[in-house]
């Protein structure tokens, strides 16, 4: 695996700290990690270091499912608006 998946549950929701590189092998952590959280739910990316193609649609799949994205660097932010 090349990424970690934290996540903090307080009143507000869930928080998914994502620390790595996300590739192919790791989406489906992600994806789990996501449908298991509590309320609302937060992706911290500041410690994200780099997405694939496959990882970029999974976070761009989890914005449209209500994630809310946090800390994220500008070459993720870049990604994530402009990969496809």
């Amino acid at each position: 695996m090349t990424i970690r998946v934290t996540a903090t549950v307080d009143t507000w929701g869930t928080l998914l700290k994502v620390d790595g590189r996300l590739t192919v092998e790791d989406v489906e952590e992600l994806a789990r990690a996501y449908r298991a959280a509590q309320g609302t739910a937060a992706l911290e990316l500041s410690d994200l270091q780099s997405a694939d193609q496959a990882g970029v649609k999974t976070l761009r799949e989890l914005v449209a499912l209500g994630a809310e994205v946090r800390g994220a660097s500008p070459y993720i932010e870049l990604l994530l608006k402009t990969r496809k």
